[in-house]
Order: structure tokens, then sequence, then C-alpha cells
């Protein structure tokens, strides 16, 4: 009789499933309330996920007038959603460039075109099906996930 996982190693099973995935369905809000859906390539990468878009990009535009956002891999029958906070992170190429690099050998660093280094803090990440199934909320001040129940 095999133990069932814990709640903590799911929760790492499941971001690294995500931290894998070749891209994700990125989620925002439009200034009159419609949402935007498209997917892009991302990183995970010190409890944070990344994407890196284009400066007229609507998702871009978006962070202006709403910063909630959600990431979704794209297999509905094995969910993983992760909600969060999005802010425009320049600061932080240097720190992400290595990471797009490896995962998608792409230098975020000389692409003049994709100039907008987006930083989405979750929130709260749900998933379920055959990599796992829980729901946990991160607190970023301590950098912990708690499980909700």
């Amino acid at each position: 009789m095999t133990a069932a996982p814990q709640p903590h190693s799911v929760l790492a099973a499941l971001l690294d499933k995500f931290a894998a995935a070749e891209a994700c369905w990125y989620s925002s809000v439009r200034p009159d309330g419609r949402t935007h859906l498209a997917p892009i390539w991302h990183v995970w990468h010190e409890n944070a996920a990344f994407v890196v878009t284009q400066r007229t990009a609507v998702r871009a535009r978006n962070l202006a007038h709403s910063t909630s956002v959600s990431l979704a891999l794209p297999d509905p029958m094995n969910a993983l959603i992760l909600e969060g906070s999005a802010q425009e992170s320049p600061h932080a190429v240097e720190r992400i460039r290595p990471v797009f690099l490896a995962k998608y050998d792409w230098d975020i660093g000389t692409d003049a075109d994709y100039g907008c280094v987006i930083e989405v803090t979750p929130a709260k990440l749900l998933a379920w099906g055959e990599h796992g199934e829980g729901r946990w909320r991160f607190e970023p001040a301590s950098g912990h996930w708690t499980s909700i129940l």
C-alpha cells in the first residue's frame, strides 16, 4: 500500500509542472472590465512567475488599470491555475535572463521588441486532475504556501 502524497509534495510537484510547461494562458483585465486571454511563454523563479511581452501588448497595457491576473496550463482535465498580482519589473531582467535563456534559448536582455517584463506574485494556486489536487494560498511576506481546505 502506497501512502498518499503529502500536501506540500503535491504543491512542489505542481509548481515544478508549471515551471516546466512550454507556455501558459495569461488572463488580465481590460479597463472596461472585459478579460483578455492569450498564451505566452513564462518562467517560474523565486516564488514568482515572469512573462516578457511587448510594451504595446494588451496584457502590458492592462497593468495600468488592474494588476489582477490568472495564469493557467492548457489542459482542462488536469487544471493548474495560478491567481495573483502583476507588475512591470524592469529590474528583474538580469535575474531572470538566464532562466529564459535556459528554457527558451531567448535572450530577453537583447530583444528590443520585447521590453516589458511582468512579474506575477502568486496569491492562490488551484489544481485538480492527474498532477495533483488542492488549493493553496501564498503569503508573499513570508514566502510560504498554506493549504486551503
